[in-house]
């Protein structure tokens, strides 16, 4: 990936967590727990694209690939399960 490349795909991922961090604001969070909110979504989703490009076109024979694609989304739970617990603590009271 060129350095042009990486710019823009860090200013896409920034601007998905400005916007959500502005629609939970307007939704009533805090602007603390939205900016952590969207920050922890960002972080959890960013994998999930080389996964998709990885399973699309690679053979089931290149597992190093998939392996590392695969192990990487899972890691991006953790924050997004730390998102949703944030989330939910000011709503319906199922947060940790």
């Amino acid at each position: 990936m060129s350095t042009r490349d990486s710019s823009i795909e860090f200013d896409m991922y920034e601007e998905i967590r400005r916007k959500l961090s502005e629609y939970l604001i307007g939704q009533g969070k805090s602007m603390i727990d939205a900016e952590r909110i969207a920050l922890y979504t960002v972080q959890g989703i960013q994998a999930m694209p080389k996964l998709l490009t990885v399973l699309s076109q690679t053979s089931v024979q290149q597992n190093a690939q998939i392996s590392t694609a695969f192990r990487d989304t899972l890691e991006g739970a953790i924050p997004l399960s730390k998102a949703r617990a944030i989330f939910l603590s000011e709503g319906d009271g199922e947060a940790e």
